[in-house]
């Protein structure tokens, strides 16, 4: 079951928030849907793996540092689109899906063949 759009909104709100504590650098620039997605998945991921070790922090740090982007860009991205909740549920579902490949579940062919929205692939050469 999916979270609702302002539920999927106040995760999303929740884990920016968390990468500014988490001392993640102030790089300027704006994020891509498809960044965005990734990056949110790999932290949601990161954080449900690292939650409440020592790692946590160091491992939100490592996926800012792999996808090249910081958390105020994360943030900005959040606040600039937070008000549209039809765009915000769509890219959660898109997360959502994400974290599931991550976990290794396999997405359905369907998505699997939508090559707008392929679960588990890296755009930009990442």
């Amino acid at each position: 079951m999916s979270p609702g759009p302002r539920r999927g909104r106040a995760i999303l709100v929740l884990l920016a928030a968390s990468l500014l504590a988490g001392g993640c650098g102030d790089r300027a620039g704006s994020l891509d849907e498809d960044t965005y997605v990734q990056v949110m998945a790999h932290l949601n991921y990161a954080r449900e793996r690292y939650a409440n070790t020592a790692e946590d922090d160091s491992a939100r740090a490592a996926v800012l540092e792999e996808f090249g982007v910081s958390g105020p860009q994360v943030e900005e991205f959040t606040s600039r689109h937070g008000s549209d909740p039809q765009l915000m549920n769509r890219l959660w579902e898109r997360i959502r899906r994400e974290v599931e490949v991550l976990h290794g579940v396999q997405p359905p062919e369907s998505q699997a063949d939508d090559a707008g929205n392929r679960p588990g692939e890296r755009r930009g050469g990442r």
